[in-house]
């Protein structure tokens, strides 16, 4: 029997987007995500990246992030985020939406807001996009103290980056303006060294083996190896 979790009392969050979301996958990931990072999100300004409908943003605002900005390119999610937070009662000023591609977004935030973030969320976006280095460079650029990630990974041998396209009309995949958008999934040495080169070291990674999970139904890229969740440090004064 699943064990009762963070969004069991918050189910809406269970119905608000066509990507899964199976109560004991999504309490896991809570845990992973929120709960053992709880020390970088309290009382820090959070961005969550890819925010979709704002399960994470709304997740650490309640773990007690002082503001927790969210960007995601889809309308309908953006709506929904906002619906679900004003919902269950989120404080208004402390969580908000913006909807633009991440790339861009990050962009235009850098001249003015460097230094505001203490914590960038990168939850399931990182394997969603071929512009790795570029992401991570315009991550490091806004100066923040921690970075955590949750990715699909390549299990390939090496230090690469595992290509294919996939649909922008499903919701879970990248968004764009072609049908099909070209995407890869890094090994995870090509993780840590594309990590590395934007800034990012003392990666300190969540041990899904030891977290007491009973059943592994929805969990089972955490269990093979083929996702990993994981934080990181920026390390580098100079300009990225």
């Amino acid at each position: 029997m699943p064990a009762w979790g963070f969004f069991n009392d918050y189910p809406r969050f269970l119905s608000t987007s066509s990507t899964e979301a199976a109560p004991d996958r999504l309490n896991q990931r809570y845990r992973a995500l929120i709960e053992a990072n709880r020390d970088i999100i309290a009382g820090q300004n959070v961005l969550d990246l890819a925010s979709h409908d704002g399960r994470w943003s709304f997740a650490a605002h309640k773990a007690g992030a002082k503001h927790v900005l969210g960007i995601e390119a889809r309308p309908h999610l953006v709506e929904a985020a906002e619906q679900m937070l004003k919902h269950y009662g989120a404080l208004d000023g402390w969580v908000d939406f913006l909807e633009d591609d991440v790339l861009h977004a990050l962009d235009e935030l850098r001249p003015t807001q460097a230094g505001r973030f203490d914590t960038v969320f990168c939850f399931g976006f990182l394997y969603h996009t071929i512009d790795h280095m570029p992401l991570l460079r315009k991550i490091a650029q806004l100066r923040p103290k921690h970075l955590i990630v949750d990715t699909a990974i390549s299990l390939r041998p090496g230090n690469l980056i595992e290509l294919r396209e996939e649909p922008v009309a499903k919701e879970s995949n990248a968004a764009g303006e072609s049908e099909l958008a070209l995407v890869g999934k890094p090994t995870k040495e090509a993780l840590e060294a594309m990590l590395g080169a934007a800034g990012f070291g003392e990666f300190r990674y969540y041990d899904w083996h030891r977290a007491g999970i009973d059943r592994w139904d929805d969990l089972k890229p955490y269990y093979v190896g083929a996702r990993v969740s994981a934080r990181c440090e920026f390390r580098r004064s100079e300009s990225c």
